[in-house]
């Protein structure tokens, strides 16, 4: 049986999460955060799930944990699970990922993590009684490999925002509220750093489009405009959803606690939630920062109809 994966591709910083919980707030969609870190923040370190509770103590990934793997969540071989998904979700192993064929070594392990993940989301799918599992991985190699596992359909939604924002977003210092053991920040990065990323990610996802059965781009700028149009727009790929967006209702959004692993803080924001578009960065960003991420990254933001001088 085929398990329809719904993967919100992007730079980081770019609106996947509120994206991501929007789309799994329609019927038919299951909102699970950045699933290519499960094994390292929620099975192993016992992050808090989405919906407030320690990973391991959450009745819903128990009972995927025991029907995918055997045992509770704190008993799954978190260990190597890691060690495989370091091995092959990093742009290093990208190559291989778009080749028809890789070194005997690297099949083996792509094979072996492809099948702890085909548990995984075939048990979800079966769980949450929904038909489509969104996730907000955000990398293309995530995908890569997604789109290597022959019972996975893969709709790719390639979610893109003005390079200068991400840039601005990664200085930003927030709480990191799902470690509850202690107080930490989320992880912050030099505005040069973020733009090469920015641009290998959206050169990559927009590689990861031959590989899916779907693919769509949208621009965060133009979703958080209009986000009833938007998600409508995205659902029009399902026949059986009818291209509705019903818990949307102009630009404010109803939602219920989610199962999500990882992701921005928003994913533990349930109840009415308005969309506002985030431009901090227009007032708040150096001029020295603005001009060298607009240097590093203008081909691609032209590409996607950003203005090279002032933004849009």
């Amino acid at each position: 049986m085929s398990q329809r994966v719904l993967l919100i591709a992007c730079a980081g910083r770019s609106g996947s999460t509120i994206l991501d919980r929007i789309i799994g707030a329609q019927g038919g969609f299951c909102s699970l955060g950045e699933v290519r870190y499960i094994w390292e923040r929620s099975f192993g370190e016992n992050q808090l799930c989405g919906c407030g509770v320690p990973f391991h103590d959450c009745e819903f990934w128990g009972e995927v944990s025991r029907g995918a793997f055997g045992v509770q969540p704190a008993d799954v071989d978190a260990a190597s699970a890691i060690g495989l998904w370091k091995r092959l979700d990093n742009i290093r192993g990208a190559p291989w990922l778009v080749q028809p064929r890789s070194p005997a070594a690297h099949s083996t392990a792509t094979k072996m993590y492809g099948q702890l993940l085909e548990r995984l989301y075939a048990t979800i799918l079966a769980v949450s009684g929904e038909r489509v599992l969104v996730d907000s991985s955000g990398d293309a190699t995530h995908g890569l490999i997604l789109s290597r596992i022959p019972s996975i359909e893969l709709d790719v939604v390639h979610l893109v925002r003005d390079a200068r924002a991400v840039a601005f977003s990664w200085t930003r210092r927030r709480k990191r509220p799902e470690i509850h053991w202690t107080s930490e920040n989320m992880p912050t990065e030099h505005v040069r750093r973020t733009a090469a990323r920015w641009m290998m990610q959206n050169t990559m996802v927009e590689r990861l489009s031959r590989s899916a059965a779907s693919y769509r781009r949208i621009r965060y700028e133009d979703f958080v405009a209009e986000p009833q149009a938007a998600i409508a727009g995205l659902l029009a790929n399902y026949e059986w959803a009818d291209g509705q967006s019903g818990t949307v209702t102009g630009r404010e959004v109803v939602l219920e606690p989610a199962h999500t692993v990882s992701g921005n803080p928003v994913r533990f924001r349930h109840g009415v939630l308005r969309i506002e578009r985030d431009d901090e960065w227009r007032e708040a960003m150096r001029r020295g920062d603005r001009r060298a991420v607009t240097a590093l990254t203008w081909p691609l933001l032209r590409r996607y109809g950003y203005h090279v001088r002032d933004g849009a």
